[in-house]
């Protein structure tokens, strides 16, 4: 069952994916870090291109990569993830290791959040949209790709 569950998660993924770039749209991520902390609680790790869903499989991962030996677990979601977080977030809401953060807090928050269904924490300082994604639409124009028309604005009427 969890294959299954795995299965239909990524089948999700390349949908919404595909659904982007058949409407010229893009995933946009706009404001900045307010240093709630939230980002930093009840993270779900995906490593390796798996979802952690069992501590056996955190324990291994973590052998692998030593960054993750700061995360903690705390339990698991609705969707049988497991549910974690770090052990470098101050009482003020910064990271006390920020210098050697690892590239997944660096990178957040990605366009993966909205692809993965995900959601950004409540009060967080980033907000995600899908836009038009115009620079491939001038380059479609440029290339001709597109049948795109530019027309001189008409001139005001004159008053009779």
């Amino acid at each position: 069952m969890p294959f299954l569950i795995d299965f239909i998660d990524h089948l999700n993924f390349l949908l919404r994916k595909w659904q982007l770039k058949r409407n010229d749209r893009m995933v946009v991520i706009r404001g900045s870090c307010n240093m709630c902390g939230d980002c930093c609680r009840g993270i779900s790790l995906n490593v390796d291109g798996n979802w952690m869903k069992w501590k056996w499989q955190f324990t291994k991962a973590q052998k692998k990569h030593p960054y993750l030996t700061r995360f903690r677990i705390l339990g698991k979601t609705e969707s049988g993830h497991l549910q974690f977080a770090c052990t470098c977030l101050t009482e003020n809401g910064t990271c006390s290791d920020y210098t050697n953060r690892p590239e997944l807090c660096k990178r957040f928050p990605s366009p993966t959040i909205y692809m993965e269904n995900g959601y950004l924490p409540d009060g967080c300082g980033f907000r995600m949209s899908t836009e038009t994604d115009f620079e491939k639409i001038l380059e479609q124009a440029v290339l001709g790709d597109v049948d795109f028309k530019v027309t001189k604005p008409s001139s005001p009427k004159k008053p009779l």
